[in-house]
């Protein structure tokens, strides 16, 4: 069990009482365990949420809207915090997730629960953004290795709830209460936040790249939209072309729009930082990898695996359960060490090689069980790469741009999370897009057929069905090898930084 270090150490210029700090951390672990939970507990309800509510098109827009409105706020929420304070940021991000959280609970549609899956998204991307940009404040670069550990047990904890806790749910109960859940969680980490960080006041002036931000989330959205009707229309149809036209015309726009704001989406600063470059570019491709390869999987066991909800939520359990063994022992040995780069090095290659061993295994379809294992060592990897990329970049950069340096390599995250889904869906769609011929000779749309659907069919029509899921997932983590391959070779240019011993505000002042 990782011991919480003495909070009188690293006490920032907010002067926190250890009482005040204990319940800051309280509150932000609560909140880091919202953002792991709605993670990892959606996945096993999709299949019957594809059922209740039609295509699996749809679905994957569930996946991708959270992931796209969490990608746009995010940015916004460092900034923010920055000019008014970190306890009213934390507030209104934790109220929109929950608002987001009961309407999906309540949808009557696929449109209803996408809108819901949307707000919940804009709180979103606070959370895990002001999570640690709160503690940047509270604790100095060196030490914070070992707080990454504590952070990163509760985050690993909630994933390996999550993913099971969803099956139960839905299996036994009902998949809208995977988002209810979220609500007790979401009150106690509001109460804790409110008791114990100071009223938000304005620290530092910021202009906020309004348009920049709007231009970028929608050239995403077109890239998007464009991947997702090319995979049913046909990439050479009018509407994907047109997407296409788009997104590359809304991307030479915004060069001149950040060339003339005082204050881009980018900063210049941030580019020419090669250690903020290369740790949120990696953590961008591992993103792109890990979230497309995992976002189907759930479906992938049931349909393929002929899992339970329920065990195809244990099955992703070995993921969590090697992220939180190497989270904290890595936090331990940066802190100990000194160093990341050997941490974020072996980290990218494991999670790298873990890819290639699921590529062959989906090929080969081996049991379920075995599946499963391979997540352990995706997780471990993760585990072993986070703590350090976070630590390396927010050591590097000046302590007053810890905000915004936090808050736009979140923002390429969610964005590398968008696209990967995004991809992954668009290789599931042009593998499961067909027809299927079926009795009395009618025909099915194999991309709409759920969990009750296929059980009404017989058993050639089945395999049919099955084979093209199986070939789709094996291309979906082929694809997942070579992003995260990328990674691997641009986390070795990594330089190595000696840590400060002094916690963000503090190291301002001096």
């Amino acid at each position: 069990m990782t011991a919480v270090p003495n909070a009188k150490d690293d006490t920032a210029a907010m002067a926190l009482p250890p009482d005040r700090f204990h319940r800051v951390l309280a509150g932000l672990l609560l909140v880091l365990a919202l953002s792991a939970l709605d993670a990892n507990i959606v996945g096993p309800a999709l299949p019957l949420i594809t059922s209740d509510f039609g295509a699996l098109g749809g679905l994957a827009w569930v996946l991708t809207i959270f992931l796209l409105t969490s990608t746009a706020a995010t940015p916004l929420y460092g900034k923010l915090s920055d000019m008014y304070g970190r306890r009213p940021l934390l507030m209104v991000a934790v109220v929109l997730f929950l608002a987001g959280s009961a309407f999906c609970g309540m949808a009557q549609s696929m449109g209803q629960l996408i809108l819901g899956r949307a707000i919940q998204g804009v709180g979103a991307g606070g959370l895990m953004t002001l999570t640690q940009i709160t503690m940047s404040d509270l604790v100095s670069p060196r030490r914070r290795g070992s707080y990454q550990g504590i952070f990163g047990a509760v985050f690993t904890l909630a994933s390996l709830g999550g993913a099971p806790l969803g099956g139960i749910i839905t299996e036994y109960w009902s998949w809208r209460w995977i988002f209810y859940v979220n609500l007790p969680l979401g009150l106690a980490a509001l109460v804790l936040l409110w008791m114990g960080l100071p009223p938000g006041k304005r620290t530092t002036s910021h202009q906020i790249d309004y348009l920049g931000v709007l231009i970028t989330m929608a050239a995403t959205s077109c890239l998007l939209l464009a991947l997702n009707r090319g995979s049913h229309e046909g990439w050479t149809s009018p509407s994907v072309i047109g997407f296409g036209i788009a997104t590359v015309v809304l991307a030479l726009a915004l060069v001149p729009v950040e060339a003339r704001v005082k204050e881009p989406l980018i900063p210049p600063r941030m580019l020419r930082n090669r250690i903020w470059l290369i740790a949120t570019g990696v953590s961008t491709l591992l993103t792109i990898a890990v979230f497309g390869a995992l976002a189907f999987l759930p479906l992938y066991l049931q349909l393929v695996g002929e899992l339970s909800p329920a065990e195809s939520g244990l099955a992703m359990v070995p993921s969590a359960a090697g992220l939180m063994l190497s989270l904290v022992i890595g936090g331990r040995l940066i802190t100990k060490t000194g160093r990341y780069k050997v941490f974020a090095v072996a980290g990218v290659g494991l999670a790298t090689a873990a890819l290639i061993l699921l590529t062959v295994a989906s090929y080969a379809a081996p049991h379920p069980i075995i599946m499963g294992g391979l997540l352990f060592p995706l997780g471990a990897g993760l585990g072993l790469l986070m703590p350090g990329l976070t630590v390396a970049f927010q050591n590097a950069v000046d302590p007053k741009d810890i905000g915004a340096a936090t808050s736009t390599s979140g923002f390429f995250r969610s964005l590398g999370g968008a696209f990967g889904i995004s991809v992954a869906g668009a290789i599931l769609a042009s593998h499961v897009g067909v027809l299927l011929p079926v009795r009395q000779g009618e025909v099915k749309e194999m991309y709409n057929i759920g969990l009750n659907q296929l059980a009404q069919l017989n058993a050639a029509e089945q395999a049919v069905v099955i084979g093209h899921y199986q070939s789709a997932i094996f291309a979906i983590f082929a694809t997942a090898s070579v992003i995260a391959a990328l990674g691997f070779l641009a986390i070795r240019a990594l330089p190595e930084q000696d840590l400060s011993d002094q916690a963000g505000s503090k190291r301002s002042a001096g």
